[in-house]
């Protein structure tokens, strides 16, 4: 925005010292060329004046020697000429009347008209000034006197008014430089308060309001809209988390109370029907996992707490540890690999994060694989990734991982709800992390849990001294 602003500015002034100085420019050089032109018809018509009052010029040595003295002064040639256009005498040797235009100012000359060349030629290569006025006698025009002057110095000197005209306006456009410079951020001062307390909004921190009380109209006006929407966008929020939390919790006490007298026709049924029970079991009890996840993903939507150091290794092992009764169970090795690394993150996020993914990463390797959990640290981010070796996924599947309720293919014997990656990547994604699923080689699926980076890792003062 200051960018458009400066260029604009200097544009706008650019525009402005073009306006004034080429017109300017044009001026000048008229103005000195029919200065030279002027003088050039008075000198022109004083000769012919004294040639009228001799019988023959060419003969006369006074008149002679005023031709040469006009000459030698201007740098010019002198021509007199007769009544047929015959040049009789010259005061540089080889001048001639030799050009059209200057024929036919001649002519006119010869019949008595006075030439006065106002009109200023864009004389780009500097073509000599050619006058000629009558010589009269008894009113008729018997010869003429011309003169031939040239231009080279008004070209010269109409560059360099040119030239500083030229300077003139690049130190003018220097300055509108130096003063559009402060003037800028002046007047995007309110802007830059109402982009930072948008970007604070859309960070998340929701208690943020833009300034309603400095800068131009427009702009108070869109700080007034910003913080409206903001309100009505945390009050929406706000009604959707207490929907989910209240609906969630509200459910449990008609779940338990469904799930105990379960419990007590279980009791009751005979053998042909224990399988139909226990069908009814596994389904209160996957409705008792969802109510639960959507609790998590209700508490996850709001707004971020501090975030703390968290050894991440710690964390990998522990949840490791924990899930290592049912990986045994179903024959799959549990492995934490990598690097030592402190990350900055909320309390217990890590935590629930790993369970989804050692979750999926279980459910879905054969009996005999391998589920390998690796820390890594990558300057500012630690990255954990969880790899396992089941079928893995395919590219839309990955884009559709995260989405809540949306389950893929699933392996025989196990019913997920569709909000573990949902849940994972919601807590993420309120620290600064992010979640990431790719292929493994030959087989399997890795997914890499990033977030930010905490203090650097100093190993405890045992480990030290061992």
């Amino acid at each position: 925005m200051r960018r458009r602003l400066l260029i604009t500015y200097l544009s706008l002034t650019s525009m402005l010292l073009l306006g004034l100085g080429v017109p300017l420019a044009f001026s000048l050089a008229m103005n000195d060329y029919h200065h030279l032109a002027n003088a050039q018809v008075n000198e022109t018509g004083r000769l012919a004046t004294a040639a009228a009052r001799t019988g023959d010029p060419a003969a006369d040595p006074i008149w002679v020697e005023q031709a040469a003295a006009y000459a030698r002064g201007h740098d010019a040639a002198v021509l007199l000429v007769d009544g047929r256009g015959e040049v009789v005498f010259t005061t540089r040797h080889g001048a001639d009347v030799d050009r059209r235009a200057w024929q036919r100012t001649l002519r006119r000359a010869l019949d008595g008209e006075v030439n006065l060349p106002l009109d200023y030629p864009v004389n780009t290569s500097a073509e000599p000034l050619f006058v000629a006025a009558p010589v009269l006698e008894h009113g008729e025009a018997v010869a003429a006197v011309a003169t031939v002057s040239p231009t080279t110095s008004l070209r010269s000197q109409a560059l360099g008014q040119g030239a500083l005209l030229l300077g003139v306006a690049a130190l003018g456009l220097f300055a509108t430089a130096l003063v559009a410079v402060p003037l800028s951020r002046w007047s995007l001062r309110p802007v830059r308060q109402l982009h930072r307390a948008v970007g604070a909004i859309a960070q998340g921190r929701y208690g943020t309001r833009a300034p309603v009380d400095r800068g131009p109209a427009e702009v108070r006006e869109l700080a007034v809209a910003v913080n409206t929407m903001t309100d009505r966008l945390v009050a929406v929020l706000e009604a959707q988390r207490r929907f989910v939390a209240d609906a969630s919790h509200q459910l449990r006490n008609p779940l338990t109370a469904l799930r105990l007298r379960i419990d007590v026709l279980e009791a009751e049924v005979r053998d042909d029907g224990s399988g139909a029970v226990a069908g009814v079991v596994a389904e209160a009890d996957r409705l008792g996992r969802i109510l639960d996840e959507l609790l998590v993903l209700a508490r996850a939507a709001e707004p971020e707490h501090g975030a703390v150091p968290v050894e991440v290794r710690s964390v990998a092992r522990a949840r490791a540890q924990a899930w290592g009764a049912q990986a045994a169970a179903d024959d799959i090795a549990l492995v934490v690999a990598g690097e030592q690394a402190v990350a900055s993150c909320q309390p217990g996020v890590l935590d629930q994060v790993l369970d989804v993914l050692l979750d999926n990463a279980l459910g879905f390797s054969p009996p005999g694989g391998t589920v390998t959990v690796h820390i890594r640290a990558d300057g500012e981010r630690i990255r954990v990734s969880v790899r396992d070796e089941g079928p893995g996924m395919s590219r839309e599947d990955m884009r559709r991982s995260t989405d809540r309720f949306w389950r893929g293919e699933q392996p025989a014997g196990r019913a997920g709800s569709g909000l573990g990656l949902a849940i994972a990547r919601a807590l993420l994604e309120g620290g600064g992390g992010e979640l990431r699923l790719s292929a493994a080689q030959p087989h399997g699926l890795v997914a890499e849990v990033t977030v930010p980076a905490g203090m650097p890792y100093v190993p405890p003062r045992s480990a030290r001294a061992s």
